[in-house]
């Protein structure tokens, strides 16, 4: 897929329109629909603007990935594993205390 290819997908993704995005970006639909067709391509700055747009890596754009998004870092790996960690403990500490909610709800009501 393509350059232009990639990015009329994410726009399409988006559901949004060449004219919001021209708009959101400050460029005209023309330099928009030319990147979308390969006609054009952006400089570094626009690239980059890109990307922050779509929240996606240049790699992707560039075609030296099919994969949208970067691959974590170490400390972002590690990061994101601490926060499941933590989510799984809180839905134990909830899935102990549900039980003797129950148990009460039946003891008030006799």
């Amino acid at each position: 897929m393509s350059f232009g290819s990639r990015l009329k997908e994410l726009r399409i993704e988006k559901n949004t329109s060449q004219k919001q995005v021209a708009k959101d970006l400050g460029i005209s639909i023309t330099t928009i629909s030319q990147y979308e067709s390969d006609s054009r391509f952006p400089n570094e700055d626009m690239l980059k603007r890109l990307c922050r747009y779509y929240q996606i890596s240049s790699d992707y754009l560039l075609e030296l990935t099919d994969a949208k998004h970067a691959p974590l870092s170490k400390e972002e790996a590690k990061k994101k594993m601490m926060m499941s960690k933590q989510m799984d403990f809180i839905c134990d500490l909830i899935d102990m205390i549900q039980p003797n909610n129950s148990k009460e709800n039946s003891d008030n009501e006799n």
